[in-house]
């Protein structure tokens, strides 16, 4: 079923509200103080995570967190959580900034584990159909690797893995991997910050943030239907078929 159908906009519509209204109904708990006594000092804990007063110590935070933060991703968490988390410590703006390097470190481990370990396999079970597939997938890396990477309810780990298996250029896969992680990690890491925070306005904004970029990737999915015939780039072809329900 193509990602244009009237059941997959209700699939995504139901993904967006579920998310928001878990971010709305955190931050609404964390707003009572009663709450934030009874769980932990939520400002104290932030405070302890992001170092301490000096810029050394935040410096090292921040680069624990893009280490540890790389390394759970290779290891199949989500990169959609890691940029909530992020945001939940360090703040909306932060938080994207470190979330980013963090899921791009994770995507180049995955890449290349796929690249020196299933490459060879893939070779000797892909037919030549399959063979064909893999050539056009090369040729388009780019725009194949951005239009799988808007979608945030896609498995990122088995992408970078497929990515590697098929040989694509490494530079292709970053750059498509990086415009791509981007929006998704300020819409994520913004959802963090208002939760813990009990922010409204950016949680608001988050969702609105989310919504926009479902909306661009329908429409980059309806130009990629329409050139499908030629040989060019067209990610819609074959709609969306190995969509996840966990976010990758």
């Amino acid at each position: 079923m193509g990602t244009g159908s009237p059941k997959t906009l209700a699939g995504d519509i139901f993904r967006i509200a579920a998310v928001a209204a878990l971010f709305i109904v955190l931050a609404l708990l964390l707003k009572v103080p009663a709450v934030r006594s009874v769980l932990f000092d939520l400002d104290t804990f932030r405070a302890v995570l992001k170092g301490g007063d000096s810029h050394l110590d935040r410096l090292a935070s921040a680069g624990y967190f893009v280490l540890i933060g790389s390394m759970l991703i290779a290891l199949g968490v989500p990169r959609l959580w890691a940029s909530a988390v992020g945001g939940a410590i360090y703040g909306a703006v932060l938080g994207t900034l470190l979330s980013i390097p963090a899921s791009l470190f994770g995507a180049a481990i995955l890449y290349y584990a796929g690249r020196f370990l299933l490459a060879r396999v893939v070779e000797r079970q892909a037919g030549e159909k399959s063979r064909l597939w893999q050539r056009r997938f090369q040729d388009n890396a780019f725009w194949w690797v951005l239009y799988m990477r808007l979608f945030p309810f896609s498995n990122s780990t088995l992408m970078s893995l497929f990515c590697g298996s098929c040989k694509v250029p490494f530079r292709a896969f970053l750059l498509g991997s990086l415009l791509g992680f981007a929006p998704l990690a300020v819409a994520f890491a913004t959802f963090g910050s208002g939760g813990i925070k009990g922010n409204a306005c950016q949680i608001g904004f988050a969702t609105l943030t989310l919504v926009a970029f479902m909306v661009f990737r329908r429409f980059l999915n309806r130009r990629g239907q329409e050139k499908q015939s030629g040989e060019g780039f067209a990610p819609g072809a074959g709609g969306n078929g190995k969509k996840d329900g966990a976010a990758g």
